[in-house]
């Protein structure tokens, strides 16, 4: 009877366990937004488990003479490199020779030794992000540094007895009461942006043409219309239309972010 309940027991695990984070990944890499080229500086955030996001880590790619460089720590690092398909290899790696701390040393050896170690790559964050594996263990995890500069959100709610149009970018605020009339300016704080930018970057902007609105009142003028759209990269993205106060779970962050900034415009 044992026996049984322990043979019962791993199948039932095996069986009923989600996937793992390696293997979600790895299912992801079959989606075709995602860019699989390895090419531009990633800032170092996780390596073998450790959050080393505050020590600028860095790792740049250059997919035409399939060379890479990056800061490891202490020093400069230098390797050639060659993907086929998600394997990965590494050359043999030379640095410069600073003299550096202790924890600075330690850490970079261990950043070294990850990267000789490293034999497959998977893409995450529509190619923004990347992770390195060994036999299917997380090795390093890696995210592009991405320009917001020319990024613009506009958000819009119209009913029967009211209008009102937010435009931030990373210069200004910009808050609109009335169609025709003028709109009122403020200048968009550092913390304000940041916070905008950080609710903004889980979000996968080609999908939110299709997001489902929780509640449709803004058809009988139960609730206002409202509208998101992002403006980045000469692109623009837009929801379908939802009710003011009730967006999609994938926006709220950001819309509440958004609404709260314009709180403050007088």
């Amino acid at each position: 009877m044992k026996y049984f309940l322990m043979v019962f027991s791993i199948i039932v695990l095996r069986c009923c366990w989600g996937p793992t984070d390696y293997q979600l990944i790895q299912m992801q890499q079959n989606d075709d937004t995602i860019l699989k080229v390895l090419d531009g500086t990633y800032k170092i955030n996780i390596l073998n488990g450790e959050d080393v996001s505050s020590n600028k880590l860095t790792i740049t790619f250059n997919d035409s003479t399939k060379q890479v460089s990056g800061f490891s720590g202490c020093n400069r690092f230098f390797v050639s490199y060659t993907l086929n398909n998600l394997s990965l290899k590494f050359g043999e790696l030379s640095t410069t020779k600073m003299l550096c701390g202790e924890d600075a040393n330690k850490l970079e050896n261990i950043l070294l030794k990850a990267i000789g170690k490293a034999n497959l790559v998977l893409f995450t964050e529509n190619g923004f992000g990347l992770s390195f594996y060994n036999k299917k263990k997380l090795i390093l995890s890696a995210s592009k540094e991405v320009s917001y500069d020319s990024l613009k959100i506009e958000y819009s709610s119209i009913s029967m007895g009211g209008y009102m149009q937010i435009v931030i970018n990373k210069e200004i605020v910009s808050k609109l009461l009335k169609r025709g009339s003028k709109p009122i300016i403020k200048v968009c704080k550092e913390e304000d942006w940041n916070n905008i930018i950080k609710a903004l970057k889980p979000i996968d902007v080609n999908t939110i043409s299709s997001l489902e609105a929780p509640s449709k009142a803004f058809q009988y003028d139960g609730a206002g219309m409202a509208h998101l759209k992002i403006y980045f990269k000469n692109t623009i993205y837009e929801t379908p239309p939802f009710d003011h106060g009730n967006p999609n779970k994938d926006i709220a962050e950001l819309v509440k972010e958004i609404l709260s900034i314009s709180e403050n415009i007088e």
